[in-house]
């Protein structure tokens, strides 16, 4: 059984390696909820610190679940990574699952290190129940926006033509669907926003913050959030390419 593992645990941590190189990347994935979270205290009285947090968080996670993931995918398909890995004795399965185990280790990093500045900056306090339950729903949120990220890069061809698409998607999906989920633009905005993969995640994120809030609109923003993840993951995966030629 260790023998079988092996290969897969050679290409984690050789990803693990390659994402610590890429520290700056990682650093600009914490960067923008920390912003969201200094810049959005005023809103603590209004829509309470849970809901601050969520919003911060639910922000974040498109910023390294999707952008992160499909531009990394996209230069790896452009430079013949996956085509060499290929050959390796490892399944193709594994090379992706890699990825995705090396994406959701950022996520929670993520999440930890805006949990610790919302406490730090915005007294946002949190036990630690809630604070398991946060990550495991930052977790499902994550999720869908890698499958998202799957999708972008299975009908883009090059790197040039993912980073363009994930960051016009991304701009108007995090920063339109933050201030849309407070209602400044109208309540048929805040209806679409809510019912958003970044509207369902921040739904969920909030009700892991505060379980007693749990009710079945979250249960409902869960299994939408669930089935954004298997309708972007089912179309990504059986039209994406290995070879970007």
């Amino acid at each position: 059984m260790n023998t079988a593992l092996s290969p897969f645990q050679s290409l984690l941590k050789a990803d693990f390696i390659v994402q610590w190189r890429q520290r700056r990347a990682l650093i600009m994935s914490v960067i923008l909820p920390v912003v969201f979270i200094i810049s959005w205290k005023s809103f603590i009285p209004v829509i309470g610190g849970a809901g601050v947090l969520s919003i911060c968080l639910a922000i974040g996670l498109p910023g390294t679940g999707f952008m992160g993931y499909a531009l990394t995918i996209a230069r790896d398909r452009e430079r013949g990574v996956f085509q060499r890995l290929r050959t390796a004795p490892i399944g193709a399965r594994d090379i992706m699952m890699s990825r995705i185990v090396v994406q959701l280790a950022v996520l929670v990093f993520m999440t930890a290190v805006t949990v610790a500045f919302g406490y730090e900056l915005d007294h946002i306090t949190i036990g630690f129940g809630a604070f398991f339950l946060l990550l495991l729903a930052a977790i499902v949120g994550g999720l869908s926006f890698l499958a998202l990220g799957q999708l972008v890069v299975a009908f883009t061809k090059t790197s040039e033509g993912t980073n363009a698409a994930v960051r016009l998607l991304y701009f108007p999906l995090a920063v339109l669907g933050a201030i849309g989920e407070i209602g400044v633009f109208g309540n048929i905005v805040k209806q679409i926003t809510v019912w958003s993969p970044l509207g369902t995640t921040q739904t969920i994120l909030a009700a892991a913050i505060t379980p007693s809030t749990a009710d079945m609109h979250a249960l409902w923003a869960l299994l939408a959030t669930l089935g954004y993840g298997i309708v972007f993951a089912a179309i990504g995966i059986k039209f994406f390419r290995w070879s970007s030629v």
